[in-house]
This record gives C-alpha cells, structure tokens and sequence, in this order.
C-alpha cells in the first residue's frame, strides 16, 4: 500500500483578486506544495482559496475543497477542486479541515481567517499537535504575533504552535517539514 500525500490546509482572503499580491503568492505557494508531493484543501470558493487551488492544480496537484451551505449563494466552488467535501455549517467546515488536514497555512486574510487560524491554534495545542505544523504566511503576522505576546492574551508556551514564513517556498518548506513520516 502507498503513503497517501500530505493534506496541507491553507486559510486565507475570499475577496482578493489575480492582480493582488496577495492572490500571487497563494498561487506561488499551492504551486510549491504541488510540486513537493503534497494535497492542499481549502474552503474551495474565491480569492486566497481559488488562487492555491489553481496553482496547485496546474503543477499537478490534488486540491479538495471544504465547501459550506452558508455560502453557496455567493456562487459555485471554483474550478480547480478536484474533491468537494461538503459540510451543512461553519463548526462542521472547519471540524473537517482541522481533522483531516497534516499540517495548516495561513495566508492573508479577514476574520474568517482568523478564526480558522485560532480554532487551529487551539484545537492544535489542546490535543497536543505540534508535529502538526501551523504556518502563517507573510512577514505581517510577525506584528500580529507580538501585539499578542502577554501573559494575560496568549500563554507564552503556546507560540510554539506557530511558525512565520516570510513567502510561499518558506510556508511549503515550514508545513512538509513538520509533517509527520508515514
């Protein structure tokens, strides 16, 4: 029997567009995951999500989309989600992503991100997972962290759980390497 590829979770914007350099590197960085042997699941809709999707798509990649009833109104799943897992809310999505993925990026993003981001944070560091990598990607989450550092908003231990990369070779690099060996 084969090993399966990782599964690499990347949350990031729905509303970027091709001409944002943001858009660029998530396309950069599902491209280099591809190319390394690894599957990326996103929420499977636009922005972030559409741009990793397709980079990993076009370098050969397998891309799984983790869609939710909510947002089926904003318009369909993009084109380069291969495997649709669709969940009935929210708290289901994101279960999922969390349960199935090997290791987790986040690229730029709202509040949806940064939910996803700290509900893995969490459920990383209560379940014990740091063999499960958690990459934020982008030297701005370098500011985000340290307006965070103090004992009273986030437990000095628990940035162990996380990594910064400043591009989308470093984040690929940061996520396989933390992946455990099948």
């Amino acid at each position: 029997m084969s090993a399966r590829a990782p599964l690499i979770a990347v949350y990031g914007s729905s509303t970027k567009r091709e001409s944002d350099a943001a858009w660029q590197q998530a396309y950069a960085l599902g491209a280099e995951l591809a190319r390394h042997g690894a599957a990326v699941m996103t929420g499977g809709y636009g922005g972030i999500m559409e741009a990793c999707s397709r980079g990993a798509h076009e370098a050969g990649g397998h891309v799984v989309g983790v869609t939710v009833e909510l947002f089926e109104a904003r318009g369909p799943v993009n084109r380069w989600v291969k495997e649709r897992i669709h969940t009935p809310d929210l708290h289901e999505r994101l279960r999922v992503i969390v349960d199935r993925a090997d290791g987790f990026i986040a690229a730029p993003g709202s509040i949806g991100t940064l939910t996803e981001l700290f509900l893995t944070w969490t459920l990383l560091s209560v379940k014990g997972r740091p063999s499960a990598p958690l990459v934020l990607m982008g030297d701005h989450w370098r500011d985000y962290l340290d307006a965070h550092r103090h004992p009273d908003l986030v437990v000095p231990h628990l940035f162990e759980f996380v990594q910064v990369a400043s591009g989308p070779a470093e984040a690929a690099r940061l996520a396989l390497a933390g992946v455990p060996a099948r």
